[in-house]
């Protein structure tokens, strides 16, 4: 699994990093972002499996760069210190995930396998 992570706070980044790293060291960080803007290049020329971001973030919000790039193939984790899902449902926005500060090793590892399974699924589907 690819990944690229998104978060104006450095520090944000390292945690979720060592966390994705101690449940999977299998797992690839293709990319680490604190400029969103800055993301987006990466996020079309790699298409990561899976692009984590904060919600809060200066120059565009989480929820606004998923739609921009809702027509990828990526699936997304909104790391938020609330409760986000209203607003997920409210877009209808499709492959999004919340994951609320502050998170567990565990919360990590279901989200992740989570994303594994999907990808199993549309892999399998795609060679039908």
């Amino acid at each position: 699994m690819r990944i690229i992570l998104i978060d104006d706070e450095w520090n944000s980044l390292d945690l979720l990093e060592k966390v994705i790293q101690t449940v999977d060291p299998e797992i690839e960080i293709a990319g680490k972002f604190q400029n969103p803007l800055e993301a987006i290049p990466s996020i079309l020329a790699m298409q990561p499996d899976l692009v984590v971001l904060d919600l809060e973030m200066p120059h565009i919000n989480g929820i606004d760069m998923i739609r921009m790039l809702a027509y990828t193939k990526c699936y997304f984790l909104v790391v938020t210190g609330g409760d986000a899902s209203q607003l997920i449902n409210e877009f209808e926005i499709q492959g999004v995930m919340q994951l609320q500060k502050p998170y567990s090793i565990n919360d990590v590892r279901l989200i992740l396998k989570t994303v594994d399974i999907e990808l199993k699924k549309t892999s399998k589907n795609a060679n039908l």
